[in-house]
C-alpha cells in the first residue's frame, strides 16, 4: 500500500490509483474516495501492514476526540455561540424532510421545522414569493428584482427570513 501527504489538509492518505495527472485518493482507515491532482501529494512511501494498523488507530482517535468536542459543543448555552459563522457541528439542530408537492414530485429541505418553515415548505418558489409579498406588503415583482441575482434555494431563504420578520414585528406591535 502506498501512502502519502495531502498538502491541502496536511494528512496522510492512501492512494488508490493514478491515472495521468489525477489520483484517488482516500483517509487511512476510511472508504469515501476522492480524486486530487497529483500536485497536491508529496512524500508518497510504500508501507507495510503494522503502520497502516497504527494510522488506523490514530484515525480513530481523532474520530473520538471530534465526537467528544461535538458532543461538548452541543451542551454550550446558545448566548455563548459566535455569530457570523456556521459551525457544523449545529446540523443536528436542523431535520431533512422529504415533501410531496402539489404537483405530485418530491421534494428534499433541510430546516428547523418553525412554522414558517413548515408553511413554506411545500410551496414553490412563486408560492413563497406570493406568501411572502403578502406578509410584508411589498411587491412581488419588487420582492423579485431584489434577489434575481440568487439561485432559488438562496431566494427561499431569504423570503422566509423577510416573513419571520414580519411576523415578528407584528406580534410586537
Amino acid at each position: 500500500m502506498k501512502i502519502a501527504t495531502r498538502t491541502a489538509t496536511n494528512t496522510q492518505v492512501e492512494i488508490v490509483s493514478v491515472n495521468g495527472g489525477w489520483t484517488k485518493i482516500r483517509a487511512i482507515g476510511q472508504q469515501k474516495i476522492i480524486n486530487v491532482r497529483n500536485g497536491e501529494l508529496t512524500g508518497h512511501t510504500e508501507v507495510t501492514a503494522p503502520i497502516v494498523r497504527q494510522y488506523v488507530k490514530e484515525a480513530a482517535v481523532t474520530a473520538e476526540t471530534v465526537i467528544a468536542k461535538a458532543s461538548a459543543r452541543a451542551k454550550m448555552d446558545i448566548a455563548e455561540r459566535k455569530n457570523g459563522k456556521v459551525d457544523p457541528l449545529y446540523l443536528p439542530q436542523y431535520t431533512t424532510y422529504t415533501t410531496a408537492m402539489a404537483d405530485g414530485s418530491k421534494k428534499r429541505s433541510i430546516d428547523k421545522g418553525d412554522s414558517v418553515a413548515v408553511a413554506l415548505r411545500a410551496l414553490t418558489l412563486d408560492g413563497v414569493y406570493a406568501k411572502a409579498s403578502a406578509a410584508t406588503g411589498l411587491s412581488q415583482v419588487g420582492l423579485r428584482d431584489r434577489f434575481a441575482h440568487l439561485n432559488p434555494g438562496m431566494q427561499r431563504m431569504n423570503l422566509g427570513n423577510m416573513i419571520r420578520k414580519a411576523l415578528k414585528e407584528t406580534a410586537n406591535a
